[in-house]
């Protein structure tokens, strides 16, 4: 079995050592070359490819980030992978955007280091463990922020009358209660609807439930 090459880039020799080391003796990879900037990597890449490439986002000239989107271009074939002490949702979005296939932080081990390079090899994505839970957080919260736009989307008279439809008032029952005419709560309804994008009085009650309008 032909060994898959990698090969980094970061301008801390201790990283690149430290690194190094974990290919001794490994069957599966092996490191071809380290570079100490992004535009020596490049020069090495014109002599001798590779399959993964390594890259701290941080380097002097130019950026993993900037490094990856050449790689992405005139290497498409090469796999890209972060090592980074940074972890941020910016910066990670720009990763993934510049094509990586995965982000590592740089206080990973051995044993969890191979392991993200045979995921990636077999063309999964693969954030280790330092990283998934900025990945985690930046789900969750769009999730929340998509739901707080929604909200947003209704006045505070139309959110008292989804949560009272909800709770399984009659429209006259609203009415008196909100001191409106049953017509207006019609309207109301009409307009919720349109709004979040709704088909029937189900789906109302049900978008209630989901984001906390009701206690059904």
């Amino acid at each position: 079995m032909n060994k898959l090459s990698v090969c980094i880039a970061d301008d801390h020799k201790i990283v690149s050592e430290g690194i190094a080391s974990f290919f001794i003796g490994n069957d599966r990879f092996e490191l071809v070359y380290s570079s100490s900037s992004g535009k020596e990597l490049l020069n090495n890449l014109k002599n001798k490819q590779t399959d993964i490439v390594i890259l701290d986002i941080k380097m002097p000239g130019l950026s993993g980030i900037q490094i990856a989107k050449i790689i992405k271009n005139d290497y498409p074939h090469i796999k890209t992978v972060f090592l980074s002490s940074i972890v941020d949702k910016k910066t990670l979005d720009e990763a993934i955007k510049a094509g990586g296939v995965g982000y590592l932080s740089k206080d990973i081990d051995e044993e969890e280091f191979l392991f993200a390079l045979k995921a990636i090899s077999e063309g999964k994505n693969y954030y280790s463990k330092g990283v998934q839970q900025t990945v985690f957080n930046n789900y969750t919260n769009n999730i929340k922020a998509d739901n707080v736009n929604e909200n947003d989307l209704l006045s505070k008279r139309e959110t008292e009358v989804i949560k009272l439809i909800a709770d399984g008032l009659s429209f006259k029952e609203i009415a008196n209660k909100l001191f409106i005419s049953t017509r207006t709560v019609e309207t109301h309804k009409k307009n919720i609807l349109e709004k979040l994008e709704l088909k029937s009085t189900i789906d109302l009650v049900k978008y209630a439930i989901l984001n906390g309008l009701s206690d059904l």
